[in-house]
């Protein structure tokens, strides 16, 4: 989670976006679905927003990755009857995020003074969080019956992870409800608000906003390269879930938040 994105803000701009949908402030409460990432700190995150939507009417049900921790006050909040905690099952005993292995390379490239490992160690490291994101979404898409619970949940809002987009939006996106995200510096650009990669640190780098020349286009190849796999990213999630809705792409789908 980054640490310039506060709960409180968060918080805000999801109400914000409830008070322009009509479908939503139809009620006094809506029902609203949250799907976080398999990063512990996202599900904290989203747990917490969740529990306090519930507090101004609204029943809110976090589906959340089977090894990811559970917080501390989600067995309280259950109680309360507006609030569900439902984990699926993935793979691995933990969240890749919250890995000795991902530390260990964040570290090294932290402390490497080669810009070639930084930005090949980077390129590498982003794709495999790709690749676990994906695979944690496709453990939830293929769960038949919570699947099942999701779609029949009558959920009139989301609040979704934006990493693979072609997947964990393909999920409002068949229910023909609208949705929120959790808002990530280095994709600024999917929520319409300008930023210039080489002005601010691509994540993991080490760099700070005082960059070398070197360091300015290091972040900027890396950012560029990045806009380019979520431009041209195929997906079968949208055919698999909505048939009958039209197709579209991820970035389309990230344009939609």
């Amino acid at each position: 989670m980054p640490s310039n994105v506060s709960l409180e803000r968060f918080l805000g701009i999801v109400l914000m976006m409830m008070s322009t949908d009509r479908t939503v402030t139809s009620a006094f409460g809506a029902k609203i679905l949250f799907i976080p990432g398999n990063v512990n700190s996202h599900v904290l995150y989203f747990s917490r927003l969740a529990v306090d939507l519930t507090q101004l009417g609204h029943v809110t049900h976090v589906f959340a990755p089977s090894n990811a921790r559970v917080p501390s006050f989600v067995a309280q909040a259950e109680s309360g009857g507006n609030f569900s905690y439902t984990k699926y099952p993935v793979d691995g005993d933990e969240p890749f995020f919250n890995s000795g292995h991902f530390s260990e390379v964040l570290i090294r490239l932290a402390l490497s003074q080669s810009i070639w490992e930084k930005f090949s160690g980077m390129s590498e490291l982003t794709k495999e969080i790709f690749n676990q994101f994906e695979s944690d979404c496709i453990s939830l898409l293929e769960n038949v019956q919570l699947m099942q619970q999701i779609c029949d949940g009558g959920f009139q809002f989301a609040v979704m992870e934006p990493v693979v987009p072609q997947c964990y939006y393909a999920i409002p996106y068949s229910m023909g409800i609208r949705y929120a995200s959790l808002s990530i510096p280095a994709i600024t650009w999917a929520y319409r608000v300008p930023r210039l990669p080489s002005f601010s640190p691509y994540f993991g780098l080490s760099y700070t906003d005082q960059m070398t020349l070197v360091q300015r286009l290091t972040t900027f190849i890396l950012e560029t390269l990045l806009l380019f796999r979520v431009r041209n990213e195929t997906t079968t999630y949208v055919a698999q879930l909505a048939p009958d809705r039209p197709a579209i792409s991820p970035y389309q789908l990230l344009r939609q938040v």
